[in-house]
């Protein structure tokens, strides 16, 4: 399975997936500079980094796509749980980078903007973390039961809808009302959620790999 994980991180290396997290690190910052409130802050580490921190699962099957290399899997010394495991262990590599950045922002807004204290950016990296774990998890069933290309369908629908939510909560809703609630609590809950969207895509990513493969 180490050898799967150190082939899809050998795509990470890729010029053009380095220019891509660049790209997406520097749309940021005119976020940042124009929008220096707490829904800025959520704008960019609950939506926009974990968003593009989720979708490095459909770079690695498109690349596999391209050579085949998915039916190679079946003459090679690995399990189809290996497969999807180590494809989700290397977008959890890849999301931990992109909220490691997102983490640099939630600072600057803390310590350089001074708009929340330090647990409530906390709290919304947190969730940004939680968000960007559950979208992976959807968009890995989505992926593997319609391939890359068509998959990145689902993966625009399920941004559609949570930008969506986020344009409800700035025009219709006052966000920092959430901050009287324990954020610990919602936390754990974010939590325990996550936790459940990704043991469920999972198995349903390995069931489908099972059947196109049996």
């Amino acid at each position: 399975m180490k050898a799967l994980i150190y082939k899809d991180l050998f795509i990470f290396k890729q010029k053009g997936q380095l220019f891509s997290l660049l790209s997406a690190v520097l749309m940021c910052i005119p976020i940042a500079y124009f929008f220096q409130n707490f829904y800025g802050l959520a704008l960019i580490v609950v939506l926009s980094i974990p968003v593009g921190g989720s979708a490095y699962l459909q770079v690695v099957m498109e690349k596999e796509e391209r050579t085949n290399f998915e039916k190679a899997y079946l003459s090679l010394p690995v399990t189809k749980q290996e497969v999807v495991l180590a494809r989700f262990i290397t977008g959890f590599i890849f999301l931990f980078i992109n909220m490691s950045i997102a983490f640099v922002y939630m600072l600057f807004f803390v310590y350089y903007f001074k708009i929340v204290t330090l647990d409530v950016g906390l709290m919304l990296w947190g969730a940004g973390m939680v968000f960007g774990s559950i979208l992976m998890a959807l968009n890995s069933v989505g992926y593997h039961l319609l391939g890359a290309k068509k998959g990145t369908f689902v993966y625009l629908v399920f941004v559609a809808v949570s930008v969506g939510i986020y344009l409800f909560a700035f025009f219709g809703f006052d966000m920092t009302s959430i901050l009287t609630m324990k954020p610990i609590y919602l936390l754990m809950i974010g939590i325990v959620i996550a936790m459940l969207c990704l043991l469920v895509g999972y198995f349903v990513s390995l069931k489908i790999l099972q059947r196109r493969y049996s």
